[in-house]
């Protein structure tokens, strides 16, 4: 598969999902006002929520969204610990290495720079109100400290293989010039440097995409 071939794919799955994104939408109108920009792009200073008679399907889900968080991430306790595939490795030195990681990966996940509350939270509330959520781990631009995102529904699709996995992630996606040019540097188009020198706030139109090997 080239990539015009990748690029014609991706515009497919954006298209037959049209229907699809009418319906979050009406159910973000009544239940996540915050994230009702489906269908349509607010500007700043627009109302929303006005259509709402009641406060109560936002409180439900408000409440849903914050019980999920704090039944999974709780604070004062690990919410995970690794261990070995095979159990009869896990002997006292292997146990003291594997508390060892595990507070490791715990503190790097919680550092403030990787956002990882933020993005967990709008994550929990995004499948409290739609039932699906789209959540990314990488590392930062500087490549010290890992970087936890949450993307809107209606700026990604995905498809799934023969065996039901996941083999294609496309994501929309309008960084300003300078900020494509600070990750990518010179590997983007000469186009690219020209307008993060000359006007570093536009908005570029991108295609973030992960496909598997094979494709």
């Amino acid at each position: 598969m080239d990539i015009k071939q990748l690029r014609s794919t991706i515009d497919d799955l954006f298209s037959k999902r049209t229907s699809w994104l009418s319906l979050l939408q009406e159910i973000a109108e009544n239940f996540y006002p915050e994230r009702a920009d489906f269908t349509l792009r607010r500007q700043l200073g627009d109302e929303f929520a006005s259509n709402l008679m009641t406060s109560y399907p936002v409180l439900c889900r408000r409440d849903l969204g914050d019980q999920i968080g704090a039944m999974l991430r709780q604070t004062a306790k690990p919410g995970f610990h690794i261990a070995p595939v095979d159990s009869d490795r896990e002997d006292n030195d292997a146990k003291r290495w594997l508390e060892y990681a595990e507070t490791t990966q715990r503190r790097a996940m919680y550092a403030p720079v990787t956002q990882f509350s933020r993005a967990m939270k709008e994550g929990d509330h995004d499948f409290a109100a739609f039932g699906q959520a789209v959540l990314s781990i990488r590392l930062n631009r500087h490549h010290n400290a890992l970087l936890y995102r949450c993307f809107h529904l209606r700026d990604v699709v995905w498809m799934e293989n023969e065996d039901g996995a996941i083999c294609l992630i496309a994501r929309k996606w309008k960084p300003y010039s300078r900020n494509l040019y600070r990750i990518f540097g010179d590997k983007n188009h000469p186009s690219v440097k020209n307008l993060a020198e000359t006007k570093p706030f536009d908005e570029m139109e991108c295609y973030h995409v992960v496909v598997e090997t094979d494709m």
